[in-house]
């Protein structure tokens, strides 16, 4: 006797099932000129993947000349909130999403939570269930940046849901705090991987950040000074765009450096690919981070990461990347410097990196997702039974 194997997430091969619509939301998006961020890339990517067997539609917010369509099956619709801004849109983003669930026609809602509390009214006014996607808990950070609290908001809020999917186990032992009882499915992101050689792996002429421009979120203050407090040897590249005054802050902060930083702004496709395979080093000196796609996309080309030892950050490991105490400038400094100026150890650390990459296929991610999904459907609404 034979017996079938099929794949989480994914139905049975021949077997026929009735498509269902999934909604999915998050803020930003890929052609967003305020932000740039890498959650709309996850998104896509699972969404482009849970479209082969269900109808997929992501709502989104309204830039200027942002046009609403459909990209690799999936249909985007960008909600009118640009005109609020790029903060005020967000709070209008959260608003206006349980509106649009009271008439649509999906079978379930995979939220991107989005800041600055990290939470919204969805799950509570929804008629279909709802899963919580955490790319980010901003709640402590928007109260520290603005001195409301928006984190015990945010810790009430979180209640509401009954099924969250994280990228880190600090995240879950968090939501699992606040939001109990609730289903918790840790899934990483996913990655592309491009053929190397051995030629790949040691080389690169300048150190990388690739990012959303948030001084302080991102930590690029911190990096700046980094980079004043001890050259590393070669330039540092940032990449990335974010509202006009971070932008502005990071202008600032950057004279007098003269050609040890290089502005690159917004980059993305071959260019942004061009960028992660000439690095010779990502550096990731965020205050507060949920995962790093940026960070997979240099371990993927074989470039090891420079990293302040966040616990969100400890899958990267220090056997492929160079972890330093956590906003400690001078130690930053010095990582910094004994990557630029040692080829071996970069090549020795880019290819355990490389190895490790391979964890994060994206049919694997997709296939989470989509058992996740299933699993919300088959509860409904219906709260977990308490242990």
């Amino acid at each position: 006797m034979t017996g079938s194997t099929t794949t989480p997430g994914r139905p049975a091969p021949g077997s026929q099932i009735r498509r269902y619509t999934v909604a999915m939301s998050i803020f930003d998006s890929v052609g967003n000129p305020h932000y740039n961020g890498g959650g709309p890339i996850v998104v896509h990517e699972v969404a482009k993947r849970l479209a082969r067997d269900r109808d997929v539609v992501v709502y989104t917010a309204s830039y200027r000349g942002s046009r609403s369509g459909s990209r690799d099956g999936v249909r985007y619709v960008h909600l009118p909130v640009g005109w609020a801004g790029p903060r005020g849109g967000q709070i209008l983003f959260q608003l206006l999403l349980p509106l649009v669930a009271a008439v649509g026609r999906h079978a379930v809602w995979v939220e991107t939570l989005t800041p600055p509390v990290s939470a919204s009214l969805l799950p509570a006014l929804s008629r279909r269930p709802v899963v919580a996607l955490a790319q980010m808990l901003s709640g402590a950070d928007m109260a520290r940046r603005y001195r409301v609290p928006f984190h015990l908001v945010e810790r009430r809020a979180l209640r509401l849901y009954r099924h969250f999917i994280l990228l880190n186990d600090a995240d879950r032992i968090l939501i699992s705090r606040y939001a109990r009882p609730a289903t918790c499915e840790v899934i990483p992101n996913g990655v592309h991987r491009p053929a190397l050689t051995d030629d790949d792996f040691g080389g690169g002429g300048h150190l990388l950040y690739l990012g959303r421009i948030d001084v302080r979120q991102k930590g690029l203050d911190l990096l700046l000074a980094a980079v004043r407090q001890l050259p590393p040897g070669m330039p540092l590249v940032v990449a990335g765009s974010g509202v006009a005054a971070e932008e502005d802050k990071l202008r600032r902060l950057t004279r007098g450096l003269g050609a040890e930083v290089v502005l690159a702004g917004r980059v993305s496709g071959a260019e942004k690919e061009r960028l992660i395979s000439s690095c010779a080093a990502m550096v990731v000196p965020s205050r507060y981070e949920t995962f790093s796609l940026s960070a997979l996309e240099a371990m993927a080309y074989g470039k090891p990461v420079v990293y302040f030892d966040l616990p969100q950050l400890r899958w990267i490991g220090d056997d492929c990347a160079i972890p330093v105490p956590a906003f400690d400038v001078a130690a930053l400094a010095r990582g910094m410097h004994r990557v630029a100026n040692d080829a071996t150890l970069r090549r020795t650390l880019g290819r355990r990196g490389h190895a490790r990459s391979l964890e994060h296929d994206w049919e694997v991610v997709g296939d989470r997702y989509g058992a996740v999904i299933e699993t919300a459907l088959r509860h409904g609404r219906r709260r977990p039974a308490t242990q």
